[in-house]
C-alpha cells in the first residue's frame, strides 16, 4: 500500500531518471504487459531476490577482477580462468556471479533452521550469507597448497550421516593431504559450526586456517577483526567469533590496502593489533606449527547466530537425532549399497530443509523466503 501512493510512486520515478535509469515503476508495469493473457503476474519476490543477487555481483565485478593475486574461492579460480572449461568471458557482463559451481553441500540437524555450507574445495561457511573460513597448508618454502587450485582428480569430498550429518573433504598434493571434517554441534543448547582438520605427510610448515571476506556467492564483507582475549580466535565485525582448540603459532591480519593474508604469510613479524577496514576487505590467518600439530586434529568452532536476528544466539532446548528423524519415514531395499545411501541421504535432506517452514535450499533460495515472508520462527 505504501509503494501504490502517488506522492512515493512519483518520487521513485524521479529519483530513477535523475541518475539516468529505468524508470522501475514503468518496468515492472511492462513486464507484467508479457504475463498476458496468464492471470497470475511474475512474482515480485524474484524481482527482489534478483536484485540483490545482481548487487552482489556488481561488488564482484570490482573486488574479484582488480584483485585477482588474491586466494579466491573455487568457483572463482575456474570462471575466471580462460584455459578452464567453466571460463566466463567477463568484458560485456553486468554483473560478475557464481554460475557454475553452485554445488555446495550444507550440514545441520533435525528440527535445526541452521545450515552452514561447504564449497567444492572444503571452504566453510558457518553463518548464513556470510564470511568464510579456508584451510590451506603451508611449506617451509615454495608455494601455498591451496585447495582451492586443484584439479578433480586431487580432491574428494562426501556427505555422511552416522550419528551426525558431515561434510568430509581430502586434498591431496602427492603424499601430502589436509583433511577436513564439518558438521552443525550443539555446546550448551547453542548451535555451532564445528570443523575438524588433520594434515598428513608433511612434517615442517603450517595448517593455516584463513578467514575470507567471500562465500559461495561472492563477496561478504568483513570490516573489523581482532583476536580474542585468550588469543586463540577471532572476534570478527564486533559480532561473530571463531574459536580454535588450542592457541595457534602465529596470527596475521591485513587490511585490504595491505593486500590479501596469503600474501604476507612469510613475513618475519606477527600482525595482530586489532584492524578495521572500512573497505570490508579484512583478511586474517591462524598458522598452526605442524610439528607441533603432526597427526593431531585441530578444532575450530563458530558460534551460530539468528539470521533474522544476527544479535540474538538461538537456543536449541530439545531436538531429534537424525536416527529418531528418519525412523518414521520410508527405507529402501535394494541390493545396490551405493543406491541405497543416496537415497538415505536425499531423505536427509529433506528432513534438514523442513525444520518449520520448508526451505528450497540451504542458502540462495533460504534467503528469498527469509526476506520475503514472515519468519518461522516469529
Amino acid at each position: 500500500m505504501f509503494l501504490n501512493s502517488w506522492p512515493i510512486r512519483f518520487l521513485i520515478t524521479r529519483a530513477a531518471r535523475a541518475y539516468g535509469f529505468l524508470d522501475p515503476l514503468n518496468l515492472v508495469a511492462k513486464i507484467r504487459g508479457f504475463s498476458e493473457p496468464s492471470e497470475f503476474a511474475e512474482p515480485l519476490e524474484l524481482l527482489r531476490a534478483g536484485m540483490l543477487f545482481h548487487a552482489r555481483g556488481l561488488i564482484n565485478t570490482k573486488a574479484i577482477q582488480n584483485n585477482l593475486d588474491w586466494v579466491w574461492p573455487y568457483w572463482v579460480e575456474r570462471q575466471f580462468n580462460p584455459a578452464d572449461d567453466s571460463f566466463i568471458p567477463r568484458a560485456f557482463s553486468f554483473s560478475h556471479i557464481n554460475l557454475t559451481h553452485r554445488n555446495w553441500t550444507a550440514v545441520g540437524l533435525p528440527d535445526v533452521p541452521y545450515y552452514p555450507i561447504v564449497d567444492p574445495r572444503g571452504l566453510v561457511t558457518p553463518l548464513f550469507d556470510g564470511w568464510s573460513l579456508d584451510f590451506w597448508l603451508v611449506p617451509p618454502s615454495g608455494p601455498l597448497l591451496l585447495p582451492s587450485k586443484l584439479a578433480d582428480r586431487d580432491f574428494s569430498q562426501g556427505l555422511v550421516l552416522e550419528q551426525e550429518l558431515r561434510v568430509q573433504s581430502r586434498a591431496e598434493w602427492g603424499d601430502v593431504s589436509l583433511s577436513t571434517e564439518v558438521e552443525l554441534c550443539l555446546q550448551n543448547h547453542e548451535p555451532h559450526c564445528c570443523v575438524q582438520a588433520r594434515t598428513s605427510g608433511m612434517e615442517a610448515g603450517f595448517l593455516a586456517v584463513a578467514l575470507r571476506p567471500y562465500n559461495p556467492e561472492g563477496i561478504s564483507f568483513i570490516e573489523k577483526v581482532a583476536l580474542t582475549a585468550d588469543g586463540c580466535g577471532w572476534r570478527i565485525n564486533q559480532r561473530n567469533s571463531v574459536f580454535f582448540d588450542r592457541q595457534p603459532t602465529r596470527m596475521i591480519l591485513s587490511r585490504y590496502k595491505a593486500g590479501d593474508v596469503a600474501q604476507r604469510l612469510h613475513e618475519t613479524t606477527d600482525h595482530t593489533e586489532a584492524i578495521s577496514d572500512p573497505i570490508g576487505m579484512a583478511t586474517a590467518v591462524a598458522l598452526f606449527d605442524l610439528e607441533v600439530l603432526r597427526e593431531d586434529r585441530l578444532e575450530i568452532r563458530a558460534p551460530i547466530y539468528d539470521e533474522i536476528t544476527p544479535k540474538k544466539r538461538p537456543s536449541i532446548d530439545g531436538r531429534l537425532t537424525w536416527q529418531g528423524a528418519l525412523a518414521p519415514l520410508a527405507v529402501l531395499e535394494i541390493d545396490d549399497g551405493r543406491l541405497r545411501e543416496l537415497y538415505k541421504l536425499a531423505v536427509a535432506n529433506l528432513v534438514l530443509l523442513s525444520p518449520d517452514e520448508v526451505y528450497p535450499g540451504p542458502y540462495t533460495y533460504k534467503r528469498c523466503l527469509l526476506y520475503t515472508s514472515p519468519s518461522p520462527r516469529d
